[in-house]
């Protein structure tokens, strides 16, 4: 069986304050893979690395990770110094996970161009692990320019904490398979997830990489709730708030019912060939966290 993990994606109007940690501490003690967070800029999420740096305190095994983090809306360096910081603080425990954006908004409110988000992202990836390993790093590029510069903490990892990306354009599946430690897809895509692959090795390829060396990762969306209709209803609700819209058929591609039917879903996801499977809590509320430790891993584990 595959790693899986949990992901923190509820708006902060519906929690509370100490949510987030009592969250990662039932992660960790379940003996989940990992914990990652999403971000969001025109969006009432917590900011990604801020709560998992909340979650490093509270928390001793679990890997922490980004599903996924904007890189774009932010300069490289101030990137490079959080990250290798939370890095630090959690004993090198952190995977980013990175995006290149689908929302105008989200760079609008920080006064970033949404046209070219993808170049200025991959230039920023490259400046952003040159700034990990390298000391008086200078970089004259097209969006970045620094000049013999030195951060610090280095990240605990060595040579760096490894960089996922998500998403499903073919400029995406490209740069994973020249640049990316691992790939998260959508639930969504599972079923095409084999052409999907084929893409990215034949970049890794052509990069004169090896694709078996990308983890192969998935995020879907949960709702436990034996009364499936309600559990379709909630992870829709969720869906809504967050994307605007009902994109996908949540009874197909999410984990939407009993703890028996989110089992078979997640071995199904698994049989695909992934090898991670990040979950997010689509209710917030923390008994869906229990109920997933208490009923579904014992049947996904068995």
């Amino acid at each position: 069986m595959g790693k899986i993990g949990l992901c923190f994606v509820n708006p902060a109007p519906q929690i509370q304050p100490g949510f987030v940690t009592a969250m990662a501490r039932k992660c960790d003690d379940m003996g989940l893979d990992t914990l990652w967070s999403i971000d969001r800029v025109a969006y009432d999420n917590l900011e990604p690395l801020t709560l998992l740096a909340a979650a490093a305190a509270v928390t001793n095994k679990i890997r922490l990770g980004t599903s996924i983090l904007l890189p774009a809306v932010r300069h490289p360096a101030l990137v490079a110094k959080t990250v290798a910081t939370l890095d630090f603080l959690s004993d090198g425990r952190v995977t980013l996970g990175i995006g290149f954006g689908s929302r105008p908004n989200d760079f609008g409110a920080v006064e970033v161009p949404f046209e070219g988000r993808g170049s200025r992202a991959e230039e920023a990836i490259k400046l952003i692990r040159r700034l990990w390993t390298e000391e008086s790093v200078t970089h004259r590029g097209k969006f970045y320019q620094v000049e013999n510069l030195t951060i610090g903490p280095r990240p605990i990892q060595s040579p760096h904490p490894p960089i996922w990306m998500g998403g499903s354009a073919e400029s995406v599946l490209r740069r994973v398979g020249r640049m990316a430690q691992g790939y998260i897809c959508s639930s969504s895509s599972v079923p095409e997830f084999a052409k999907i692959w084929d893409k990215i090795e034949g970049s890794a390829k052509a990069a004169g990489r090896n694709a078996a060396e990308i983890e192969k990762a998935c995020l879907t969306f949960m709702v436990i709730d034996d009364n499936k209709a309600k559990a379709i209803e909630a992870c829709e609700a969720y869906l809504k708030r967050y994307y605007g819209a009902v994109r996908m058929d949540v009874e197909k591609h999410l984990l939407a019912g009993s703890a028996e039917a989110c089992a078979e879903r997640i071995r199904a996801t698994f049989a695909k060939g992934l090898q991670t499977l990040i979950i997010g809590v689509a209710k917030p509320d923390l008994r869906q966290v229990d109920l997933f430790g208490e009923k579904v891993l014992p049947l996904v584990r068995s």
